[in-house]
């Protein structure tokens, strides 16, 4: 999970960033066939199932980020990221990897399009966003984005946003991570739902809060 990003007074527009995954054959714990797995990376991935759940999860990101942007790029950025990927030798290592890439690539305009959005309802000038890509054998990744539209609205500079990422472990229930002081619960009602609790000194600008149900759109 990365670091709580906020975002300003004026709505962020979302910069497309091109990745690239690790590719191959499918299999149940990650994007390619761990029976092939060769590099010390392959096989920490292969033999974590968070780690897996993430391989997967990256590879649907790229996938839909490539779709948009230079192509040479993408390829730039990937490889920098993979560089630094396969100099990992810890799990703990390689998931802080994935994590801050897998979020780089759902706030892209790309990438975001592999996720589901969830909404809350109009609250006083707030609202928030929950994009989701998952669940994959009890984990997903998730982005949050909060928004807040005071008085006078983006001409008198009245908006505030608030960011944050995370990946969750849902295969006992609901998933915590603190974000600083703040400590979020994110939990899946069912198909069209998602639940996200809110504890601790949040801090955040404006009226924004992630607290709330999400619905999908029908």
């Amino acid at each position: 999970m990365r670091a709580m990003i906020v975002l300003g007074q004026r709505m962020a527009c979302l910069v497309a960033i091109a990745a690239s995954a690790i590719s191959g054959s499918g299999a149940d714990a990650a994007s390619f066939d761990c029976a092939k797995a060769s590099s010390a990376m392959e096989h920490l991935v292969c033999g974590d199932a968070a780690l897996g759940a993430r391989d997967e999860i990256i590879a649907r990101l790229y996938a839909s980020a490539s779709k948009v942007g230079k192509r040479e790029a993408a390829v730039a950025e990937q490889r920098a990221w993979l560089g630094k990927a396969q100099a990992c030798r810890t799990v703990a290592c390689l998931a802080d990897a994935y994590d801050r890439r897998n979020a780089e690539l759902q706030r892209s305009e790309g990438g975001n399009a592999a996720g589901v959005d969830f909404f809350t309802d109009e609250r006083d000038g707030a609202s928030s966003t929950l994009n989701v890509v998952g669940p994959l054998h009890g984990f997903a990744s998730a982005s949050l984005t909060s928004t807040y539209v005071g008085a006078g609205g983006a001409e008198a500079g009245n908006v505030y946003a608030v960011a944050t990422d995370a990946f969750l472990d849902l295969r006992k229930g609901p998933a915590a991570f603190a974000d600083g002081p703040c400590r979020l619960t994110v939990e899946r009602l069912d198909a069209d739902r998602w639940k996200v609790s809110q504890a601790g000194k949040c801090e955040l600008p404006g009226g924004t809060e992630f607290a709330g149900i999400y619905h999908r759109l029908p």
